[in-house]
């Protein structure tokens, strides 16, 4: 696994593997520690678009990447199968090339899209890196740009700490081997990084107040809700619990001008706004702090929204009024807003579906219908079920009617208008990286913790917004509470509200390691963990990916990251 287009210069963990290209970087000269021409906004936009982009042509037939499909290689894309199809969430039946490994939990340091995540994340940090040792200016705009590029090498650093652990690190462009860094090492580097750019260290390189900047670009709410994300896995990270952290710069991201989004719109909830293809119009860009940014028109890529969306459909549903919503004209609106239908690939695992089924819930017991008619029968709108023709459990990896539909994506538009792309195949949905929400899990969580298990009144409050904007009824499948009713909340149900409140966002695999029931435990199993259909143990090197095998060939300074 390689980036194509290598440049001369050795960068980062060895100098075949993180490197960029001629065409992106726009210069005559392919040595970047010789350049004779620096684009800093080029650059710049360069390092957002790693979050979406795969190549120089387009969605594809120029990949960054060799030895991967090109849409596979796509960032969100990846992050989403690591972190999703790995845990009690997801099944995929395609049989692309490391993808069996991830559903059962078997994979080795060979698999190729453990390493194709890991090279997309080394090629984000290079890209920050080249920016930053050149992008030299004292102007406000430059200071401020400087402290973006900061931030996104912080969250490329961030997930490498989250999946690999001890990955190579090096802040600068250099033509050595980088050195290894320990997770518990990188954990103070980003602490320290993220404070700095907030401003809290005094450095004059500092993000922009919250929703004072574009949409799309880092603010200081991305650095606060990263921190937030940090300390509440802190004794996963260092073997030290930072609960008090947690909730102090949660609470902090609540009280700035970020807000839930809670006003429906056009038919559609208020929750489902957020994950449309007007996301960055029709009020959820209130609560999305960071979003990887999809246009159907001119940014386009076989991941991110589009294969959440195009891997849960058939051409059969596009016929269908799936969300019981009228456009201007009082007709039906038909479809999900793409002519893409992938065959049902990815389908919800029985314990998934279980979050709002209720833990007794059986085939018999599920009503058959689309999400118009699951999300009341529910009665909680995150419940965004299709159930005809499906069946519960996945008792056969590769029968596409097995385990239940998960539509939490769509490329609609809350106003009825049509998507960019005139083709109708690529999708405008933004892919929320960050979102406000977060804060109000972890706030709870992090409380929850520190008063031995059950939320003190501020804890009970944020769980309650949470179902309340999820218009969580009396009589729900799960508890039967009504949101306004709540007046406990421990923490066994705070595991399960992350589930529902942010099921197939890619957070299901820290949200299990934090309570330990993912690798190292046998008192929790899925489906198909560990390659059995009823489940099994794993062992706890599962806990974070393997360094792949190539890079550890290659640099000697690298060692596994596992026993």
């Amino acid at each position: 696994m390689k980036l194509k287009y290598i440049l001369t210069v050795a960068v980062l963990a060895c100098s075949a593997l993180f490197t960029s290209c001629l065409k992106d970087l726009e210069v005559e000269n392919i040595n970047p520690q010789q350049l004779s021409d620096f684009n800093e906004d080029y650059i710049f936009n360069k390092i957002y678009s790693n979050l979406v982009l795969t190549g120089q042509t387009g969605p594809d037939g120029d990949g960054d990447l060799d030895d991967i499909d090109e849409g596979t290689s796509n960032m969100t894309r990846l992050i989403w199968n690591l972190n999703v199809l790995t845990t009690d969430e997801a099944h995929c039946w395609w049989n692309d090339p490391g993808m069996p490994e991830l559903n059962r939990n078997t994979w080795t340091n060979s698999n190729v899209m453990i390493k194709a995540l890991y090279y997309r994340l080394m090629f984000g940090v290079t890209l920050c890196n080249f920016y930053l040792d050149n992008a030299n200016g004292g102007d406000p705009a430059t200071l401020q740009k400087r402290a973006e590029a900061r931030f996104m090498r912080a969250l490329h650093y961030y997930y490498l700490m989250d999946l690999y652990a001890n990955p190579p690190f090096l802040t600068k462009l250099s033509s050595d081997n980088a050195p290894q860094i320990s997770r518990a090492d990188l954990f103070k580097y980003l602490e320290g990084e993220l404070k700095d750019i907030l401003g809290e260290t005094g450095g004059s390189e500092q993000l922009a107040a919250p929703r004072t900047t574009e949409y799309g670009r880092a603010d200081k709410a991305a650095a606060m809700m990263l921190l937030a994300r940090m300390y509440l896995n802190a004794e996963v990270y260092t073997g030290t619990a930072r609960w008090e952290e947690a909730k102090n710069y949660a609470d902090k991201t609540i009280g700035t001008s970020y807000k839930l989004c809670t006003t429906p719109k056009g038919g559609f909830s208020a929750y489902q706004l957020l994950f449309m293809g007007d996301n960055d119009t029709n009020g959820a860009q209130e609560e999305i702090i960071l979003p990887a940014i999809y246009d159907g028109a001119t940014t386009r890529a076989w991941g991110g929204s589009l294969h959440v969306i195009a891997a849960m459909t058939t051409d059969a549903m596009k016929q269908e009024n799936l969300f019981g919503v009228l456009d201007k004209n009082g007709d039906p609106i038909l479809g999900y807003g793409t002519t893409e239908a992938w065959d049902i690939g990815i389908r919800a695992r029985k314990e998934f579906s279980k979050v709002f089924f209720g833990a007794t819930a059986s085939d018999a017991s599920v009503a058959k219908g689309a999400p118009k008619d699951i999300t009341p029968y529910v009665k909680d709108d995150r419940a965004i079920f299709y159930t005809l023709g499906q069946k519960l459990s996945i008792e056969k990896e590769d029968d596409k009617n097995q385990g239940l539909i998960y539509m939490k994506y769509n490329n609609l538009h809350a106003d009825s208008t049509a998507g960019h792309d005139p083709s109708g195949k690529f999708v405008d949905t933004d892919y929320p990286m960050i979102r406000l929400a977060e804060a109000y899990l972890i706030s709870a969580e992090a409380d929850a913790r520190a008063h031995g298990g059950t939320c003190s009144s501020d804890g009970v409050e944020r769980i309650k917004a949470l179902r309340q904007r999820a218009n969580v009824g009396s009589g729900n499948l799960y508890d039967g509470v009504a949101a306004a009713s709540i007046t406990e909340v421990k923490l066994e149900d705070i595991f399960q509200e992350w589930s529902r409140e942010f099921g197939y966002e890619g957070q299901r695999r820290m949200v299990l390691i934090r309570w330990n029931r993912y690798a190292g435990q046998s008192a929790y199993t899925w489906e198909w963990m560990g390659g059995t259909q009823k489940g099994t143990q794993i062992d706890s090197r599962f806990n974070v990916f393997p360094i792949p095998d190539s890079d550890l060939n290659a640099n000697p300074n690298l060692k596994p990251n596992y026993k």
